[in-house]
């Protein structure tokens, strides 16, 4: 049951705070050839990119967004995925309050790392001129910041668990299960 409970408590507080690891490309997308095949047309796979399964359509896009915009968006779509949880919850009136609480965590932890993101290049040409150590001292702000987010959402996720229906804890033990 503690080890449940840890569990959910991780996975909620995973999914509000964490940001992944930023990379950035070292070189820009290749340019589209003319008369080359379209995306999902004839000559180009079902995902988007011609013989390559990992591109899908719209990366050329999403490569030349730059890296403060690319966390930005993160953190946004964090956010949602945090919102749908609490509407899936289908929260009672004695648990509202428990659930304001840790989403003004969360918030917090958020607004902590906005201003990480504000810190990254603001344009995708600038991100040349980000080095490999600039790139290892903001994963260790990045870091040190989740660790923070992880140790203050603790007690209020713990907080919550307590107060959940059986049906409740299955939705934040497991929130990507499909079915």
């Amino acid at each position: 049951m503690k080890k449940s409970i840890v569990a959910g408590a991780a996975m909620v507080a995973v999914a509000v705070v964490a940001v992944p690891v930023i990379g950035w490309s070292d070189s820009p997308p290749p340019p589209t050839l003319p008369g080359a095949p379209s995306p999902g047309g004839p000559g180009g796979d079902r995902m988007g990119g011609p013989g390559h399964p990992w591109m899908h359509r719209g990366w050329e896009s999403w490569a030349q967004r730059s890296p403060q915009q690319a966390c930005i968006d993160r953190l946004a779509r964090r956010a949602g995925f945090i919102a749908a949880i609490g509407f899936r919850l289908n929260l009672t009136s004695e648990q509202k309050p428990l659930w304001d609480k840790l989403v003004s965590v969360t918030q917090s932890a958020e607004d902590a790392q906005r201003k990480l993101c504000d810190a990254l290049p603001a344009n995708a040409q600038d991100r040349d001129k980000v080095t490999a150590l600039d790139r290892l001292h903001h994963q260790e702000q990045v870091l040190q910041t989740r660790l923070q987010a992880l140790q203050q959402a603790e007690p209020a996720v713990q907080a919550l668990y307590d107060k959940l229906t059986p049906q409740q804890k299955q939705i934040l033990d497991h929130p990507f299960k499909r079915g």
